[in-house]
């Protein structure tokens, strides 16, 4: 609910801005007409009497008077016949004639009379535009005063009407101001016209009071319309606002300006309320010492010197007799009658700069106090009754910013508390419908409740019977591990003919769908390296049919290379997987990595179905140049060692597109030192890490780089502990495989 609409004040901030004009400027004003009285009547009087040349020729009239006199009486005294009575009355009159002749040709008060047009003329021009600004500000402020007038006897305001007054409230202070510094602007203007050219004026004294004048005067005018801007700013945030706007505008800031700053109000108002009163007692002071050197005394007198510097005449007379020199021109002094006038003065003006300073302070305090007494009222209001009321945002500060804050956070709870009405009106009717079905439901469930306890038991037995089937599955997963590993050839075929190697085994069920396979014959090492379709049991029953068709391979012809045998091993898994290239078929199979090592003649025949081998040696060694269309390498080097990427053929040990297609045959020189490294996709491939993607390959080459000074044995070390800290808690993905050799 909005309170009582108040009434626009205007006119009644024009008056007294006014009145504290006059106010401010009446007591410097009487001050200073008060300390110059005394030089201003007796140049009056000077100026009224006899001016300085009228006096030179009336005293020289004068001296003839007495010299004719004089004569006469040294003539009686030479016993010569003085002339008589009338003859002296006649020379006597017809002197005085001439002087009175003189004094009546004396000049009229022409400086005084322009000295006090002066001041006249600054007030008639203050006074006549004063009546201009207040009609003026009458018809400027007019519409405000008609809108809440209307809005207080709830008439309709036109649009065009709340338009104007909506867009130009938050500036009436600023425009008021404006029209209330024209006739400062202007009498002042005139003043300072009047000042400058100041040999116009032959009236010294009056004119240093008319400068006095005119300076006290623009420091009231800047302090009124201080004022005026203070007092219609407050009212305007406090006051008016929820008139001019509505409670969705208010919600948040409306001002235009840049964000205002409740410190920089605080140290204003501290400033001018210590500011002002000390620059009125300090102007007083200044306007009331009297110079020594304005006094034109040659020497003072020791009762005079007294006076002047009391307890410290003695002292100084010392000092100066010693030093033979002697000034009082540099001294000042109060006189009795300034310094009565100058405490009586400062009383005034701390009397109305309190007045002043007090609505000042008042004002500001009021536009940080009020608008925080608003938000806790508001904030105690939610916390008693859950009432949730906005805040007007009244300031363009901290305040106002912390207002609109509030208003965001209190619109978002009245939509939060919205939607969970909403959801408990859908809760109420899915609880009614809920209930409904219970009732209906329950005696089915009673009439279950026996069934249910009857299968329990049957449950149970049920739960007992899968739990021995499940340890006789494991037991025979644990037994089938036993076998796969007994399939799997023995380390110490490689360890016989390898300086040095690992394996790297780790699967991620039971038993594996990896495997790798090894074999010697002819002095020939035959190494692969075997990623079968599927985890697990499925997977452990392709590794072990790929391991014996290997052997089978081998045992039954000689000298062939490892694309022959991949070959051969393709045709051997169609056959037993009885496939024909059908769209809705398996695509079981394997993807293989075969090398065959001639330690004698150091050559390494290689060929890959989907699985590459790496091959890396020191970047000093010298590097054999293969032919292009028989190897696909590709070479890295970092850390002074190459990496040799041999890939495969992009084709599977099973069922293809191009079945029939043979597979490359790569010859590669190996040097003592190189190592060899072939694995499945299990080790790349696994999730982990800080973002939970892949290892990547490119991870594995630089790994890879890194360990190239170590022994076989630490590498599998390092590689099974990099791929452990990389998965972290995330369950493997894949079985991993790397199996490495040196040459």
């Amino acid at each position: 609910m909005k309170k009582q609409l108040p009434k626009f004040q205007g006119l009644r901030i024009y008056l007294t801005s006014t009145i504290l004009y006059f106010f401010l400027v009446l007591p410097f004003v009487s001050f200073l007409v008060l300390q110059n009285l005394p030089d201003k009547l007796a140049k009056n009087f000077t100026a009224n009497t006899i001016q300085p040349d009228q006096v030179d020729t009336i005293t020289t009239k004068i001296d003839s008077i007495v010299k004719y006199s004089t004569d006469n009486i040294d003539k009686v005294m030479e016993g010569k016949v003085p002339p008589t009575g009338e003859q002296i009355n006649e020379h006597v009159d017809s002197i005085m004639a001439h002087v009175q002749e003189d004094l009546s040709k004396l000049p009229p008060e022409e400086a005084q009379v322009n000295d006090n047009l002066r001041l006249k003329r600054f007030f008639t021009l203050f006074f006549k535009f004063l009546i201009i600004t207040y009609l003026l500000g009458f018809l400027f402020n007019l519409p405000f005063k008609l809108y809440l007038k209307r809005k207080r006897k709830q008439k309709v305001v036109k649009k065009l009407h709340a338009k104007f007054c909506k867009k130009l409230i938050l500036h009436t202070p600023l425009i008021n101001c404006f029209i209330l510094f024209l006739p400062h602007l202007i009498s002042h203007a005139y003043g300072i016209t009047t000042v400058f050219p100041s040999e116009a004026y032959t009236n010294e004294l009056e004119n240093n009071i008319f400068q006095n004048f005119l300076y006290i005067s623009m420091v009231a005018a800047f302090l009124t319309l201080l004022f005026v801007f203070f007092w219609l700013r407050n009212r305007v945030h406090l006051r008016y606002l929820e008139f001019f706007y509505s409670e969705e505008e208010l919600r948040k800031r409306i001002f235009r300006s840049k964000s205002g700053n409740i410190r920089k109000q605080l140290w204003f108002a501290s400033v001018i309320t210590t500011f002002f009163p000390l620059a009125i007692v300090v102007l007083y002071l200044i306007l009331s010492l009297t110079s020594v050197r304005d006094l034109q005394l040659g020497e003072l007198t020791s009762s005079q010197q007294e006076v002047l510097l009391g307890n410290w005449n003695e002292s100084l007379g010392v000092v100066w007799e010693q030093s033979n020199q002697i000034n009082y021109e540099g001294f000042y002094y109060v006189n009795a009658i300034d310094s009565i006038i100058m405490f009586v003065g400062i009383g005034m003006g701390i009397l109305i700069s309190i007045f002043y300073l007090f609505l000042i302070v008042k004002w500001t305090t009021r536009g940080i106090v009020n608008p925080v007494k608003e938000l806790l009222g508001n904030i105690k209001k939610i916390r008693k009754d859950g009432v949730t009321n906005y805040t007007i945002v009244r300031t363009n500060d901290e305040v106002g910013e912390l207002a609109e804050g509030f208003n965001v956070m209190i619109h978002k709870i009245k939509n939060y508390i919205t939607s969970i009405s909403e959801m408990n009106k859908d809760l109420e009717k899915k609880v009614v419908e809920r209930t409904k079905e219970i009732a209906e439901q329950k005696e089915e469930i009673e009439t279950q409740k026996e069934e249910i306890e009857s299968q329990l038991e049957m449950v149970t037995s049920q739960k007992d019977t899968i739990e021995g089937q499940q340890y006789q599955i494991l037991d025979s997963i644990h037994y089938a591990k036993r076998i796969q590993t007994a399939i799997l050839p023995p380390k110490d075929i490689l360890s016989k003919t390898l300086s040095d190697f690992f394996v790297l085994y780790n699967p991620r069920d039971i038993v594996s769908g990896d495997f790798f396979w090894t074999a010697v014959k002819d002095n020939k090492v035959y190494i692969a390296v075997a990623d079968c379709t599927g985890h697990g049991v499925p997977g452990a029953f392709l590794s072990i049919l790929g391991i014996s068709y290997l052997n089978e391979i081998i045992n039954k012809a000689d000298s062939q290379s490892t694309g022959q045998i991949l070959g051969q091993l393709r045709k051997s898994l169609i056959s037993s997987l009885h496939q024909r290239g059908d769209e809705d078929e398996a695509q079981d199979g394997m993807e293989v990595a075969l090398c065959i090592l001639d330690l004698e003649k150091k050559i390494m025949q290689y060929s890959g179905a989907n699985r590459p081998l790496y091959l890396v040696r020191k970047s000093e060694d010298k590097q054999e140049k293969n032919k292009k269309d028989k190897v696909k390498e590709r070479i890295i080097n970092s850390g002074g060692f190459q990496l040799r990427l041999y890939k495969p053929d992009t084709m599977p040990i099973g069922i293809y597109d191009d079945t029939f297609k043979p597979f490359t045959n790569n010859e590669i020189p190996v040097l003592p030192g190189d190592a060899i490294y072939l694995f499945t996709d299990g080790y790349v491939d696994q999730m982990g890490g800080p973002n939970r993607k892949t290892f990547r390959v490119k991870y594995f080459r630089e790994l890879l780089f890194k360990v190239q000074d170590k022994g076989m044995n630490e590498q599998k070390k390092i590689l099974e502990q990099k791929i452990n800290e990389w998965r972290g808690d995330i369950k493997q993905t894949d079985d991993i495989l790397v199996l490495g050799m040196k040459i």
